[in-house]
């Protein structure tokens, strides 16, 4: 197999980003072929997305509502003016003014009409979209393409996941234009870029445990769990984005679970952009420290005597977590009872934690899925459940070439996906000014996240939670700005 742009450096694992903040100038557009392609593409999709907000300030989409003066001719003109002077200033290059057109083209503003996306072809899926009444875009059957089965016993795995081909068909009455239905939603009914449809609440634990590097000594885990509550439960603490001791929605467990590992010299809440965000998805996700290699401990975090200890604790330290939030689901004092779905177990982490992530579904057969994120690896690093492995196109912290050879020895549904134009700090919401994290050379935090998410949700969705209307995510050709490979 092979990939773009490898950049490799040994395990020099650490999370000192997460006290820095990361920022961004607007880059000039440049003369250069096709649109959001090659060198150029990072350049043009802010290109795009600066066109975009001119055009909402001077042409809302809402208020052209179809009446005299709002119609759709109306709001074409008002569209034309703006791509105009966006082509007189230089602000967009002339590579990307039929892109534009065409995200005019595919508005439904002023046309009482609705974004129609249709999911056609059972060997390589294809999302497209058209502006027509709400009454001509129905859903119509079609061939059903199925995705790898799931790992598991049958009896504990009841859906096998399938994305509908031939001409399905859905409105997409929250969209206002086609190129968001067809990037964003994948021809279905849900955007990666929203919350989900529940609050995310949150607790902390107290575990305590025996160490396994030095026995007879305490080992204590403070860990966040996150898990869905009802919309407005409460005020939203920005430390962990979520509703503090909220009560859980009852509505739709057992939920599936998500374990989380930070990466060295690290912490719990290190990526509160996904794991809050998660939980309004309708996941509980469990994130544990690994005392010893935390933020809180540096500089000891980094010695090579605690990296050691730590590839011993932290894989232990996850199936202890894991033990806990199963006992909590059968103990009726717990605000977990009955919460937990137990055959729907995931594992994953950044960095360090990636590799605890391969480390402890070795260890553990619980687990059904893995998600490592940008991961150290070891020789024998390697996954059999289903799973999705992430790195950053530009990697200086891992080696994306150890990435890639565990990726090579896993067995069973697998992932491979690469973020363009970021690196190792992608994965987290700090970032450590160098290579990986360089806006505006690579993306910024904001950017990369909302591609880190637009592959993690759909995979958990499908593999995690057995919900396979997010299946054409996992099927339709890959947004831009990522590489991947699928077997």
């Amino acid at each position: 197999m092979s990939h773009r742009r490898r950049t490799t450096s040994p395990i020099a694992l650490t999370l000192l980003s997460l006290l820095l903040a990361c920022a961004v100038a607007p880059a000039p557009a440049a003369a250069h072929g096709a649109c959001r392609d090659g060198e150029h593409a990072l350049d043009d999709e802010r290109a795009l997305a600066a066109f975009r907000a001119a055009l909402e300030e001077s042409c809302p989409c809402d208020a052209h509502d179809g009446s005299t003066g709002r119609k759709r001719s109306d709001y074409r003109a008002c569209a034309r003016t703006v791509l105009e002077r966006a082509e007189a200033d230089g602000t967009l290059g002339e590579a990307c003014v039929a892109t534009a057109r065409g995200l005019i083209e595919g508005s439904v503003c002023g046309t009482g009409d609705v974004a129609c996306a249709s999911v056609q072809g059972t060997s390589a899926p294809r999302a497209s979209c058209k502006v027509t009444s709400a009454a001509s875009c129905r859903s119509i059957g079609g061939r059903r393409t199925r995705l790898p089965e799931l790992a598991g016993t049958a009896a504990t795995r009841p859906i096998t996941p399938f994305v509908a081909g031939g001409a399905a068909r859905k409105a997409r009455t929250g969209q206002s234009f086609c190129a968001d239905v067809v990037e964003w939603t994948a021809g279905t009914c849900f955007d990666t870029r929203d919350d989900g449809p529940y609050e995310a609440g949150f607790r902390d634990v107290r575990l305590v445990k025996q160490s396994a590097a030095e026995p007879g000594t305490e080992r204590v885990l403070n860990a966040v769990v996150w898990y869905p509550t009802a919309p407005d439960a409460g005020p939203i603490e920005s430390g962990s984005r979520a509703v503090r001791d909220a009560p859980l929605a009852m509505s739709r467990r057992p939920y599936p679970v998500l374990l989380f590992s930070h990466g060295s010299c690290g912490f719990e809440r290190q990526s509160p952009f996904l794991t809050p965000w998660l939980a309004t998805h309708g996941f509980i996700v469990v994130a544990v420290p690994h005392p010893g290699n935390t933020l809180f401990e540096l500089p000891a975090c980094r010695t090579s005597d605690a990296l050691t200890k730590s590839a011993v604790e932290r894989p232990r330290d996850m199936v202890f977590a894991l033990d806990w939030i199963l006992d909590a689901d059968d103990d009726p004092a717990s605000p977990f009872f009955r919460a937990v779905d137990e055959t729907r177990l995931g594992m994953s982490g950044h960095s360090f934690g990636g590799l605890t992530t391969y480390l402890t579904t070795a260890l553990d057969d619980r687990f059904t899925v893995a998600v490592p994120m940008a991961a150290a690896t070891g020789p024998g690093s390697q996954l059999s459940i289903p799973s999705l492995t992430l790195y950053g196109e530009v990697e200086s912290v891992v080696s994306n070439a150890g990435i890639f050879a565990a990726y090579e020895r896993s067995t069973g549904p697998k992932r491979l996906v690469g973020i363009e134009d970021a690196g190792h700090y992608a994965f987290s919401d700090g970032c450590f000014p160098s290579v990986d994290c360089n806006p505006p050379v690579t993306l910024t935090q904001d950017e990369a996240h909302e591609r880190v998410k637009r592959q993690i949700l759909p995979f958990l969705k499908v593999y995690l939670a057995g919900d396979q209307a997010w299946a054409p995510f996992l099927t339709t050709p890959p947004s831009p700005g990522v590489i991947t490979a699928v077997e």
